[in-house]
Parts: structure tokens; sequence; C-alpha cells
């Protein structure tokens, strides 16, 4: 039997509690451990305590935009491998290109379907 240490760790980075825990949720039941951060210095702290395989990283939270967390993530050696996606609840095309120039490996237009979900976890099983 599989403990939460044992599983892959995702990251859900969002300053909507209510999204962020549903996504949490649908996580877990994939087979994964998830955790939740609402802010960029709540994010900050989750990767350096438990360094994630993957993160869903809002663009845009209350003290600064994820892509500030997005390029010290992949220059840290503990992190660098992490897949991180963009999460935004707009179509940005600049951002969207800074993303993927910063190591982002998607940037996704909110709400996530659970086939993107699907396939995005699969993808570090």
């Amino acid at each position: 039997m599989n403990t939460s240490a044992d599983l892959p760790r995702v990251l859900v980075v969002d300053d909507n509690p209510d999204a962020s825990e549903v996504l949490a949720l649908l996580i877990e039941l994939e087979g994964f451990a998830a955790a939740t951060a609402r802010t960029l210095a709540q994010a900050r702290e989750a990767v350096t305590q438990r360094p994630p395989q993957l993160v869903f990283l809002d663009v845009n939270l209350p003290d600064g935009s994820g892509l500030d967390l997005l390029a010290p993530m992949k220059a840290d050696p503990r992190t660098a491998g992490a897949r991180v996606v963009m999460l935004s609840g707009l179509i940005d095309d600049r951002v969207r290109e800074q993303a993927l120039r910063l190591g982002a490996s998607d940037y996704i237009v909110k709400p996530l379907g659970h086939e993107q979900l699907t396939a995005l976890l699969d993808a570090v099983r």
C-alpha cells in the first residue's frame, strides 16, 4: 500500500480556494499527493519544503505573478525537473510566450478539463 509520501506530488497554486481544493481533490482521486497554495509566498515555501513533480500555477496571484516562481524553480536543481502548467483566466499570448520561454510545459486557460488533467497527470506518473 502506498503512503502519501510515496505518491508523486502535485502542487496547485491558485488564489481561489474553491478552485484549488476541487482540483487538489481530483488530483488525489487520480492517485497523487496534492497540496495547495494561495499566494506566491506560500508556493515558494511549498516547493522548497516538498519539491513537487507537477505544479499547476495560476498566473495572477494576490502577491505577484506566478511567472515569478517559474524561473527560480527551473534554476533550482531540486525543482528543475518539475513540470509547470500555467493556468490563467485570460488568453494572453504575451504571457503565454513568456511562460513557455521560462520553462512552463503548458499554458491553459481555465477551467482545466478532466481530459486535460488526466493527460497532464499521466505525463508525470
